[in-house]
């Protein structure tokens, strides 16, 4: 993301924001609350449109008007408040919108084996035949990702994720995220936690006032240096 801006009314989300992304790795991008870290990912996944600046994705220009163009250039986004249709099983929640077939049966036959190849090769276990307003909160975060995963996504955005997640929960993602980065997926995390940056992430960028202010590897990277640049003073370790 080369030079992208992005304002609402007054107020400059993301001022001339460069981001780049190795494939294959686990960028972090951390910040206080509107840092602009969520704005620049919804401008990726096509939720926002930048009023300037550029994205390549594996090296090509994009033009990502919506999320069905972010779809299609392999960007998959598990928001912080999900998206799913809780009437719905999680096998039909997959299906919405993504039929591979023009008859029912056979579209949920073809869903329902791809999904099984899916959690065998990722871990993310998903009672499909149960309703999503039955599933716990951790089996609805990994339905989101199946759901992105599913529909191709090679570079995969996850905003806040153990946001809502119990301990044991985010030991179980943790594990999912090293296994997908082995797998060559993309994983951009957005999040405000440094020690699940520290411990997850291969590079780390850090937002302030809607800027990029940092941009470093893990192997260089400290909780301390990192916290100063997302407040830009000194901060008591005891608080991060």
């Amino acid at each position: 993301m080369l030079g992208i801006s992005k304002r609402f009314g007054p107020v400059a989300a993301n001022a001339d924001v460069d981001l780049t992304v190795g494939q294959g790795t686990v960028h972090g991008i951390v910040g206080e609350n509107g840092a602009g870290k969520s704005t620049l990912m919804s401008v990726l996944y096509g939720f926002y449109t930048s009023d300037s600046g550029s994205i390549k994705v594996f090296g090509k220009d994009a033009l990502i008007r919506n999320a069905h163009e972010a779809i299609a250039l392999g960007i998959g986004m598990v928001h912080q408040h999900f998206m799913l249709v809780e009437t719905l099983t999680a096998l039909e929640n997959v299906m919405l919108g993504a039929e591979p077939h023009v008859l029912l049966h056979k579209a949920e036959a073809l869903v329902r084996h791809r999904l099984t190849e899916l959690m065998e090769s990722t871990g993310l276990k998903v009672s499909l035949d149960t309703l999503v307003g039955d599933l716990s909160v951790g089996d609805r975060q990994r339905l989101e990702i199946l759901k992105a995963l599913y529909r191709g996504a090679k570079i995969l955005i996850l905003d806040e994720p153990t946001a809502v997640l119990t301990p044991q929960e985010t030991e179980q993602l943790f594990g999912v995220l090293a296994l997908l980065r082995e797998q060559g997926t993309t994983i951009l995390l957005i999040t405000h936690k440094l020690k699940e940056v520290m411990r997850l992430c291969d590079h780390v960028t850090v937002m302030r006032a809607g800027r990029v202010v940092a941009e470093v590897a893990i192997a260089d990277a400290t909780i301390e240096g990192l916290a100063e640049a997302m407040v830009g003073r000194k901060v008591q370790m005891g608080r991060v």
